[in-house]
């Protein structure tokens, strides 16, 4: 009956631990899943930023030649 004891009580170890293991290794992969979702959210916000600087100034053109020219006129009075 020792033998059994020895047994039952180092598999009662072995399962013990590998709850420990399983419980942290599902901290750890939470920890990644927030990160990656981050890492999404903020590639989104980048792409939409480039694609809007790709696409144009959004006016910003035009204000800057109108505001040459008001200057334009200014210097030469």
């Amino acid at each position: 009956m020792g033998e059994m004891d020895v047994t039952v009580e180092v598999l009662q170890k072995i399962r013990d631990e590998l709850q420990l293991l399983r419980a942290d290794t599902n901290e750890r992969f939470g920890v990644v899943e927030s990160c990656l979702l981050d890492l999404t959210g903020r590639r989104y916000q980048i792409a939409r930023q480039a694609r809007r600087i790709s696409e144009g100034d959004g006016g910003l053109e035009a204000r800057v030649i109108a505001l040459e020219s008001r200057v334009d006129k200014l210097e030469s009075k």
